[in-house]
């Protein structure tokens, strides 16, 4: 079993929902990242050329969100899984998405999708 980086409570804005008007504003959503890597090469080294640079995963997740609208939190985070695994070197990543806006007139705290998404091969 490899290590795990965890990134709590990542903010992003995001023109997301299922109806027009709801994506005219951007919308908070609040993301928990896991991404699970080998931390001992960095460690080692004490070098961040070798490990997941945390700011540029946080810059990563926040341009994917602002740059289109999306439906649905589930094409967000499929879209946020795979470019991780893309850009990053990880074996795998767990995104929980929460939109807290979403219910919140329904006393719901936040509706949530979360995924888990591993490297193929």
């Amino acid at each position: 079993m490899n290590d795990l980086i965890h990134l709590f409570g990542v903010p992003l804005q995001c023109h997301i929902g299922c109806l027009a008007d709801e994506r005219l504003n951007a919308q908070e959503l609040i993301a928990d990242v896991t991404v699970e890597t080998d931390i001992r090469p960095a460690a080692k080294s004490d070098d961040i050329a070798l490990a997941v640079n945390y700011v540029a995963l946080v810059d990563l997740m926040q341009e994917l969100a602002a740059e289109r609208e999306y439906a649905l939190i589930e094409t967000l985070v499929e879209s946020l899984a795979q470019r991780i695994l893309d850009r990053f070197p990880v074996d795998s990543v767990r995104i929980l998405m929460r939109k807290p806006a979403a219910l919140r007139q329904r006393g719901v705290a936040a509706p949530a999708v979360e995924i888990v998404r591993k490297r193929n091969g």
